[in-house]
């Protein structure tokens, strides 16, 4: 079995189990707002790129085509196993895949406080460290986007897959602070699901709570610090419903 089909199995097993033990034992059965899947990248052909996406030329945002990809940049559509998903490879590059909330997604924070996703790490650029501006390179991260500061800066959230620094480290950088949620450390080469709780960690970077209506989320590769290659591969990019919402 693939590892989306798997994972596809698994929550609705889990799904049916708690709502078939929620009328055995007489409880009502919670609610949930349902998840909204921005991608799966199931879409798309195999080789092209995937055109749901933007990307940014300066402060510009511009559609993300086959045009714009080059051999030292890249985000581009793979299968394996009958699954899809998009690579994203740079060489002493930086790269991002961008979407719009009210432009290519309509996300209300309080009804899909969470956010979900698969990613596996093929090559990081080596040596890169988040907390060192020298060395300041992340082969794979995933941004949200939740404002701008008074000087226009992103505010938000960078969960890294990082070079070096172990699972849970920290980093600032102005408004906005990473988190470290998957380490080359521990190994590279198999896939990993993340879900993160938004308010829980917009309150424990930022001390307050986020604004109900996040701006964007960013797909993130580079290297160019370091003069290296990233290649990092993402999939299932999931919006979480609250429960009790319906």
């Amino acid at each position: 079995m693939g590892f989306k089909r798997w994972i596809t199995w698994y929550v609705k097993s889990a799904l049916v189990s708690g709502i078939l033990i929620t009328n055995v034992i007489g409880l009502a059965p919670c609610t949930y707002a349902q998840n909204i899947i921005l991608d799966d990248f199931e879409s798309y052909s195999v080789g092209g790129v995937p055109e749901l996406w933007d990307t940014n030329r300066g402060k510009k945002l511009i559609p993300l085509t086959p045009e714009l990809m080059r051999d030292v940049e890249s985000f581009y559509i793979l299968e394996e196993d009958g699954n899809q998903f998009v690579r994203a490879a740079t060489l002493d590059q930086a790269f991002r895949m961008i979407l719009t909330n009210g432009d290519q997604m309509n996300w209300h924070l309080p009804t899909h406080p969470r956010i979900a996703w698969d990613w596996r790490a093929i090559e990081l650029p080596e040596g890169a460290n988040e907390k060192t501006d020298s060395k300041n390179d992340t082969g794979g991260a995933v941004y949200v986007i939740f404002s701008k500061d008074f000087l226009g800066r992103p505010r938000g959230i960078k969960y890294t897959y990082s070079s070096t620094l172990p699972v849970g480290t920290r980093a600032s950088y102005g408004p906005l602070k990473i988190l470290v949620l998957a380490s080359g450390i521990d190994g590279i080469g198999e896939w990993q699901h993340v879900e993160r709780d938004l308010y829980a960690d917009y309150q424990m970077l930022h001390g307050k709570t986020p604004p109900d209506k996040p701006l964007a989320i960013f797909l993130w590769s580079d290297s160019d610090t370091m003069n290296s290659r990233a290649t990092v591969d993402y999939d299932n990019i999931t919006l979480l419903g609250q429960v009790g919402v319906e």
